[in-house]
């Protein structure tokens, strides 16, 4: 598939990256360095590391998987969120509170707060959490590059076929491990900054390629308009029947801004150089990210032209067929039964469907259907159970929508994108992965391990034990990867692996930092509520077609207990809606992630404050816990008071304060302009307007999704990319010589560890005596 100057395309930045992660342990000297990185982090270095770091593979695959069925109507209703999100960044909502406590970690909060029992608990949840969510990431990433690349399920192994797999993923986590071996906090930060730099110019190029290869006009925008009443991709108006990502979602979401204090002093939030290049840091993310944000958003446009513009139908014919195969290779090694896919799959026409002419297309009825039931029902016909048929195809349509990316990208993309993308990828699975495996490690080590030493143990012991936990998260990272079957939208499985933890965590932080009258028994009660019914509603979701259901059908409870969901959630149709075709019944649970979760949230909410108020003797201290009054520091003390005239004015609304550069007070109102006026009053308010008095039609949104989501986020993102480019490059190199320095006066006064080398402290020595 690719030459040899393809390959270097992919192998150098890769090898470079790594280099950089190793060349990082000789900055480690203490456990501070290894954990928060010198606290010497700039603000592009936080926005390129952050961006790395969130970025993912699973956000290009999720995001395909969800808006190639909903589209992007609810994008318009989003922007509902931006002045509670202003709001709150201005009064510090959480965050402000939090940092008052001096708290190093959630952990360490939760045992100031309530007690050191409540700490371990959350840190049980917390880390059980961490794992299920995170684990499936290195699966979709590494499954994304065998159906990009092509690569063989199985190989043969010193005579023994083996699955390709496993290996693969492996090597990723493998790759993940050593780099926070070799410095911790210090290297994720440094490799992480790197790569930005790799991958904004990729950003860029992708973003152009699609732009120009596929009209908007003739294909993307046709393609999107063609859906059935209420299940429009474009006009915000009209998505009543819109399942599992709709409205009822965004206010699923508005709680969890409200009730935010779950995730509170996680990642880069504790290695800046100053606070203020921290705040600076998010303020320039509101609208940073740039190419970053506007690349899934066209891997997905491209991907609905492709399946269902009548100009490629014969391409997806031939990759529906491929994809359908190979996912049904890698599930069931009965090479009969894929045989039997294959020639059942051979029989079907090419799907070209003539918008305007043919019924619009919908979520029940679209050109994937007849693929999708061909399948199953020759699952159904060539296998012994028709449980473990149903389980077996639902791991197939969720393969198969997961990968449907990949496969168009392979046969569409040229050779030499690829390559970038490849390599793009494997740094991005990197970098994800051991982000999320240091946090998983740093909360089982903090907030678990560490209460039960009486005395704090020595910086060797520290510094063994966190890389110990690393190393075992990586083995349970693999683990989870490989033995846990994904069998929903991938922000779905996400959701509801978080809903263990933020379900009675988001109201014990935020309560805890607001609420005098909160206990450790309301803590403990929302923890665990919250916690057990969000795994319980994972267990059900996982194990319905061969567990549940049939249990269901042999007490005879089946049609009473769909005729229960079908009533209770008959009020709050459509948006609620538990009703289920008779084909989907015995193969999915009819209540998806955000409603399981939003359950377990609603159930911890009413647990707090109801034990709370029942248990309480007498208001906490929060002065005491805020260091505010008579508790109160000199740090504290020294807050500087300015007049309130119509200057200051303006400068407390949005939060400026003395230390604001000329530059960082320009970023921030225009962030703030940005913000409210053209994204919130301009794009949402002045949107509405328009669209009422003057009935907008299908022709009219996709004009303002056009302009509004792709062409000025486009423009924003070519001075975006050049300005945080040099920003980073500036930042690194200021980076490298704090750490130098810090290095340097370490070995002047003797605090050195085993992580700085006899060569460096000879060398340092005899520039010393020069």
């Amino acid at each position: 598939m690719f030459s040899w100057y393809h390959l270097l395309i992919i192998i150098l930045p890769v090898l470079g990256v790594c280099v950089a992660a190793w060349r990082c342990r000789r900055y480690v000297r203490s456990v501070t360095d290894f954990l928060v990185a010198g606290r010497c982090a700039g603000r592009y270095v936080l926005l390129s590391g952050g961006m790395m770091g969130g970025l993912s593979v699973v956000t290009f695959v999720g995001s395909a998987e969800v808006h190639y069925h909903t589209g992007y109507a609810m994008n318009y209703w989003n922007q509902i969120l931006l002045p509670m999100t202003i709001v709150m960044g201005l009064f510090g909502w959480i965050s402000y509170r939090f940092r008052e406590t001096r708290a190093m970690s959630c952990g360490q909060f939760l045992e100031m707060r309530y007690s050191r029992g409540v700490r371990r608990l959350a840190a049980i949840l917390r880390g059980t959490a961490d794992a299920l969510a995170n684990c499936i990431g290195p699966a979709v990433a590494v499954r994304f590059l065998i159906y990009l690349l092509g690569i063989p399920h199985r190989f043969d192994l010193f005579g023994h076929t083996v699955p390709t797999f496993p290996f693969m993923l492996a090597g990723c986590l493998c790759i993940a491990v050593f780099f926070i071996l070799c410095g911790g906090r210090i290297s994720l930060l440094v490799t992480d900054a790197v790569q930005g730099l790799v991958a904004y110019p990729i950003f860029v190029i992708m973003c152009v390629y699609i732009f120009t290869e596929f009209s908007w006009t003739h294909e993307i925008s046709a393609v999107m308009a063609d859906r059935v009443p209420g299940e429009s991709f474009m006009n915000p108006y009209d998505i009543s029947e819109l399942r599992d990502f709709n409205l009822f979602a965004l206010v699923v979401t508005v709680f969890h801004r409200i009730f935010g204090g779950a995730w509170v002093g996680n990642g880069y939030g504790t290695v800046a150089r100053s606070p203020h290049e921290q705040k600076m840091a998010g303020i320039t993310g509101n609208f940073g990210n740039g190419f970053s944000a506007l690349l899934p958003i066209l891997f997905v446009l491209a991907l609905l032209a492709v399946m269902n513009h009548k100009n490629f139908a014969n391409e997806a014919h031939q990759i529906r067929q491929e994809l359908s195969v190979r996912v049904s290779d890698e599930l069931s090694p009965d090479h009969n039964l894929v045989d039997a896919v294959g020639k059942r799959l051979a029989e079907l026409p090419v799907q070209r469907h003539e918008i305007g002419v043919d019924p619009p297309l919908s979520r029940a009825a679209n050109l994937d259907t007849p693929y999708l039931n061909a399948v199953h029902e020759t699952y159904l016909e060539n296998m012994d159970s028709a449980e473990e048929a149903n389980k077996l195809f639902q791991g197939y349509r969720t393969t198969y929508m997961q990968q449907m990316l990949p496969m168009v990208i392979r046969n569409f993309f040229p050779r030499w994108l690829t390559a970038m993308l490849v390599m793009l990828c494997i740094l991005l699975v990197v970098s994800t992965d051991d982000t999320r495996i240091f946090d998983s490690s740093n909360t089982w080590v903090q907030d678990f391990i560490r209460p039960f030493f009486k005395k704090p143990p020595s910086q060797k012991t520290h510094l063994l034990m966190f890389k110990s936990v690393v190393v075992l998260m990586g083995v349970i990272f693999w683990c989870g990867s490989y033995f846990l079957a994904q069998m929903d939208y991938i922000n779905m499985f996400v959701s509801i692996a978080c809903s263990i933890w933020i379900a009675g965590a988001g109201v014990v932080v935020t309560g805890g930092l607001y609420w005098r009258r909160g206990t450790a028994a309301g803590a403990y009660a929302a923890l665990a509520a919250g916690g057990l019914l969000a795994l319980i509603g994972l267990l059900v979701q996982r194990n319905w077609q061969t567990g549940v259901y049939p249990w269901l059908v042999t007490q005879g409870w089946d049609v009473g207990f769909r005729h229960f969901l079908e009533v209770v959630s008959s009020p709050f149709n459509p948006w609620i809606d538990w009703r289920v075709s008779d084909e989907l019944w015995p193969v999915k649970f009819p209540i998806n992630s955000t409603e399981i979760g939003f359950i377990a949230d609603i159930t911890a909410y009413i647990l707090y404050f109801g034990v709370s108020l029942a248990t309480c003797r007498e208001p906490f201290n929060l002065e005491r816990l805020l260091h505010r009054g008579q508790w109160a520091g000199a740090d504290e003390k020294k807050d500087i008071h300015t007049k309130w005239t119509w200057k200051t004015l303006l400068n407390h609304f949005v939060s400026i304060t003395p230390e604001y550069s000329r530059g960082d007070k320009i970023i921030t109102w225009f962030v703030f302009f940005y913000t409210i006026f053209y994204k919130f009053l301009f794009a949402f308010i002045g949107a509405y307007v328009a669209s009422k008095a003057f009935h907008w039609g299908v022709r009219e949104w996709s004009q303002y999704f056009f302009v509004i989501t792709l062409a000025v986020p486009f423009v924003l993102g070519i001075g975006t990319t050049v300005w945080f480019t040099i920003g980073s490059i500036l930042d690194i190199r200021r980076l490298f010589r704090d750490l130098e320095a810090r290095k340097r006066d370490a070995l002047d006064n003797g605090m050195v560890d085993g992580h700085v080398s006899l060569a460096d402290k000879a060398a340092f020595a005899e520039k010393g005596n020069r």
